[in-house]
């Protein structure tokens, strides 16, 4: 097999629409702020939600992002974040579908920081989870080698960042 055999699909429309959005702000040991966004699958809802077909479509989301795995060198997917009236948009390369989600106050961070940590996790989270449940996940996650990640710039122009997905 080929390297781009290998290469996951691309997200559809279903897969990134149905995405966990989980954004919140940081500080380094040294005080400054960094924004992270973990980006998740709901639990299984149908009988084709299976671990391996999960793991798949956030394989998709991870590879559409520019994402590595933690253990590898941390990426730099470019300019793909845009903030727009508290509505953030996130650029998925391959497709003209953009991962879309509501941040109020968070963009309004992002915007000032000028970068984004895009932390994809390839196992189900409810989107109901929140503060332990959340870390928990995030240490799992991260030992067993199942959380990728890139850093994005923020830009000011969606129409920018969907350009660059199709010159």
């Amino acid at each position: 097999m080929t390297a781009d055999q290998l290469a996951p699909a691309v997200p559809t429309p279903g897969v990134i629409v149905s995405l966990s959005v989980r954004p919140w702000v940081d500080h380094t040991s040294d005080g400054r702020g960094f924004a992270p966004m973990l980006i998740t699958h709901p639990e299984p809802r149908r009988d084709d939600d299976t671990a391996a077909a999960i793991e798949s479509r956030m394989l998709s989301v991870a590879h559409a992002l520019g994402a590595a795995p933690a253990h590898k060198t941390l990426p730099d997917a470019g300019e793909r974040v845009a903030v727009h009236n508290d509505v953030v948009l996130v650029r998925l390369d391959g497709t003209p579908h953009g991962l879309i989600t509501r941040a109020g106050h968070w963009g309004r961070v992002i915007t000032e920081i000028g970068h984004v940590l895009l932390a994809v996790g390839l196992d189900p989270l409810s989107p109901a989870a929140v503060g332990p449940e959340v870390d928990e996940y995030l240490v799992a996650s991260m030992n067993a080698g199942r959380l990728y990640f890139a850093a994005a710039s923020v830009t000011a122009s969606a129409r920018h960042i969907q350009t660059e997905a199709h010159p």
